[in-house]
């Protein structure tokens, strides 16, 4: 049996969610709370496997509340589920502790399915949610890569990309041929490329030239 709390300000939603989970082989609703603090007083107490949350509660922000019953109660699973689809509450509740993250307007198979994945080690989002989380790992992943290039070694990728010479790159760069090639070597190898030709692609794509 899957033991649920719902924390929802919106006195209908609230009432619906419990009646679908209840509703729900398998689920038992063990608590329904309509602000923050009601659910940091209540929610410890009833054990759940899964809390429920929504981020705009009427006292204190549904963030504070998942991250200090996170810190409470390390292995309940945090599902969101809210009408706010930016970047900054969504990973703030990701930081904080959420680790499913639905927009309101989610049908009921959608909500019960994401709790049974949710027990199951899975991370279900909604699918412009899951974009987002995409969007902003290849971000870091590019961030990454340019640092990893020093400003030298990009001045060398940019003579390279524009056809010039190990001799001719050394002349421009006053650098010896040997260290440019050294410097080719090193990018090849942080770019993961064999070739010049795949240097300069991934290079491009990444925006580092």
């Amino acid at each position: 049996m899957i033991r649920i709390v719902v924390v929802e300000d919106n006195a209908t939603t609230l009432r619906y969610l419990e009646m679908l989970l209840s509703g729900t082989e398998g689920i038992e609703v063990v608590g329904a709370y309509g602000s923050g603090n009601e659910a940091l007083l209540h929610v410890p107490e009833r054990t759940p496997d899964v809390l429920i949350a929504d981020l705009n509660l009427p006292d204190i922000s549904g963030i504070e509340v998942i991250k200090t019953l996170h810190a409470q109660l390390p292995s309940v699973e945090i599902l969101v589920l809210t009408m706010h689809e930016d970047r900054e509450r969504l990973f703030s509740a990701i930081k904080a502790g959420a680790t499913g993250y639905l927009l309101k307007g989610a049908g009921a198979v959608e909500i019960v399915n994401a709790v049974s994945e949710l027990v199951k080690g899975g991370a279900p989002m909604s699918p412009r949610i899951a974009r987002y989380v995409l969007e902003e790992f290849k971000e870091n992943q590019d961030q990454k890569t340019e640092a990893l290039l020093t400003p030298r070694e990009r001045e060398v990728l940019d003579g390279v990309a524009r056809g010039l010479s190990e001799r001719k790159l050394a002349d421009t760069l006053s650098l010896s041929v040997h260290t440019v090639h050294t410097h080719i070597k090193k990018i090849y190898r942080k770019l993961h490329a064999g070739t010049k030709t795949e240097a300069i692609m991934k290079a491009k794509s990444k925006g580092i030239i």
